[in-house]
């Protein structure tokens, strides 16, 4: 994981994942949440790409983790 950098500026509690040297996604908090969506956003980039949200970072780390490994056939 690295803080994610957009034009040169670090945001807080916005993350880019690593896995395998790459970057495969991202998990941020979202302090305006629409309705009653939960506050962590996740996505992955690997392809199929998939999204969502999570009540904690934790949750939303653990579920980048699940889909890229079983996107890329190294499942546990």
């Amino acid at each position: 994981m690295k803080r994610t950098d957009i034009g040169g500026e670090v945001l807080k509690d916005d993350w880019v994942i690593i896995w395998d040297g790459r970057e495969v996604g991202r998990i941020f908090f979202n302090d305006f949440p629409y309705k009653n969506a939960n506050p962590w956003k996740w996505a992955t980039w690997v392809i199929p790409a998939e999204s969502g949200r999570v009540e904690t970072m934790e949750e939303a780390r653990e579920t980048v983790r699940r889909v890229v490994l079983r996107v890329s056939g190294c499942e546990e």
